[in-house]
């Protein structure tokens, strides 16, 4: 999409982008318990969307539960959280946004617990504007360094992890 300027016409594709401005248009959430390794964050903890609430854009798909996939052109805000269920043991619990494989520049969020002992601990990822192109994909890694259980499952009810997407505007 191009920018307004003085002298456009108004098109329904422009109203259409305008309409999209500060529009959530992804929401999921985690409803079962998913087993998330110990170590540094790594996309082999994606975490997987089973609850998808609200797809507008059609940028998820079952069969790659882990990416929301960028439908146009533009800048997008990403928030979410990972809720891990209680351990005695480890001092970090976080998550981190990924775009098309790697960790982006602004994308982690490390809360240090000094005493995590036996609470469920929600981690909120930091909530990040991106551009993004079309096929740009979405992540949201956990991580943690529990030792007792070595892998950490996340949390499920009112802790459960979370994804939403928001349409900020054109390029």
């Amino acid at each position: 999409m191009t920018n307004w300027l003085a002298g456009m016409r108004t098109t329904a594709d422009r109203l259409y982008d305008t309409d999209l401005i500060g529009r959530m248009v992804f929401l999921a959430n985690r409803g079962t318990n998913q087993s998330i390794s110990s170590g540094a964050d790594t996309v082999a903890n994606a975490l997987q969307w089973d609850e998808v609430g609200l797809d507008l854009l059609g940028g998820w798909s079952a069969a790659q539960p882990t990416r929301w996939t960028c439908p146009r052109a533009g800048w997008w805000t990403l928030q979410g959280a990972v809720g891990f269920n209680n351990s005695a043991s480890g001092a970090v619990r976080e998550c981190c946004w990924y775009v098309n494989g790697g960790l982006i520049s602004m994308g982690r969020s490390r809360p240090i617990v000094t005493v995590p002992t036996n609470t469920t601990l929600t981690v909120d990822a930091r909530a990040v504007p991106r551009l993004m192109v079309v096929g740009d994909y979405v992540q949201l890694i956990a991580a943690h360094n529990s030792t007792a259980p070595s892998a950490l499952d996340t949390a499920t009810g009112s802790f459960r992890p979370y994804i939403t997407i928001t349409y900020s505007g054109p390029p």
